[in-house]
């Protein structure tokens, strides 16, 4: 083809897609509406690109700091040396009390030193990608109230997909720590940081027979376990449930005449989609676990409450006894019943 045919073709080729003398008004609005849609394309895969650049940054400067820090126990429950003064009268101690001490694995790597508002390291071990690393193991932050670090990392630095952060209003000292802690960690869908495999416990109950255990060690604590005791959907919202709603986060101490152990077990228990040997008492300290669910665009969220292990406790008989329990015996929001029915959904990890 020699020039004077490829420059006709290629003005040709302008005159299709770039407004020009003598079009008629349609074909002008044609080619702005085009070029318009271009210019967005353009935008959009920018931005995208920025955001995966985001994520990207996120993740490796979170997998940095599991790497320096993420305390490294062996498979043994130490029992004696994580009592400190819980469940003790402080106000009146008998010779049996003394003060928690900060533990060797926050003191040996300077933890503290990073950030003090780090108050533990939550991990469910042996819950792992393809590559070997684990979907489950961050430091546990505590600010002053419970948005600090909805959008922070461990440095304070903007990070869309948060920290680990644990309820400001539980109590986690030198004195005591709290009968229960819940601890808040965003579900970032497709992106599959933070809390967002914890909807995996959302398949069934064989699943969490295979990681039934949940390490939790405040910093005063090593080598503590706890065994999954709950997983629920919740409502925030009282209009999503006929008016209904059931403040999980205010059972921190059962102590408290408005936030009863019994009231709080029975809640807990009506609305599990499964059913478990694992003995529970007021006496025994729990976490709760409290992520949102995506499997609707409101305000529901995914949460699994878990004991802490005592030498009462046989792991392998609370593992083998977990069974799904049927959709009738189950507890659901109207919102959730609204969407799915009475019966439990998996979707994936994405939703």
């Amino acid at each position: 083809m020699n020039d004077s045919k490829k420059s006709g073709s290629f003005a040709g080729l302008l005159k299709y897609f770039i407004p020009w003398k003598g079009d008629k008004s349609s074909e002008i609005v044609r080619k702005i509406v085009f070029i318009a849609s271009v210019g967005i394309f353009c935008v959009s895969l920018g931005q995208l690109k920025n955001h995966i650049d985001t994520v990207r940054d996120g993740k490796d400067r979170a997998r940095g700091v599991i790497d320096q820090y993420e305390p490294k126990f062996d498979d043994n429950i130490d029992y004696e040396a994580n009592t400190g003064s819980d469940n003790v009268d402080i106000a009146e101690p008998d010779e049996s009390y003394r003060a928690r001490e900060v533990q060797k694995w926050v003191k040996d790597k300077k933890l503290l030193e990073r950030n003090d508002d780090v108050v533990g390291w939550i991990k469910i071990p042996g819950f792992v990608d393809s590559d070997g690393d684990q979907y489950m193991s961050f430091p546990v932050l505590q600010g002053k109230d419970n948005d600090e670090y909805l959008y922070k990392d461990i440095d304070g630095n903007y990070y869309e997909s948060g920290s680990i952060f644990a309820d400001a209003w539980s109590v986690i000292g030198k004195e005591r720590q709290s009968d229960n802690i819940t601890i808040f960690g965003h579900h970032m869908g497709w992106v599959g940081t933070n809390f967002t495999h914890l909807s995996e416990y959302e398949q069934g109950a064989d699943f969490v027979k295979d990681h039934a255990i949940i390490e939790f060690n405040s910093i005063y604590e090593s080598k503590c376990k706890y065994a999954v005791v709950s997983c629920f959907i919740i409502n925030t919202d009282e209009k999503d449930d006929n008016g209904e709603l059931w403040e999980y986060i205010g059972y921190r101490d059962f102590t408290d005449d408005q936030y009863r152990f019994d009231d709080w077990y029975n809640e807990i228990t009506r609305r599990s989609w499964y059913s478990s040997d694992i003995k529970c008492t007021e006496n025994d300290k729990y976490i709760t676990l409290s992520t949102c669910s995506k499997l609707t665009e409101e305000g529901l969220r995914w949460v699994i409450v878990a004991k802490k292990l005592t030498p009462d406790d046989d792991i392998d008989a609370i593992e083998a006894s977990y069974k799904n329990k049927a959709g009738k015996d189950i507890y659901f929001p109207q919102l959730w019943k609204d969407n799915y029915g009475n019966k439990t959904v998996y979707k994936g990890w994405q939703y």
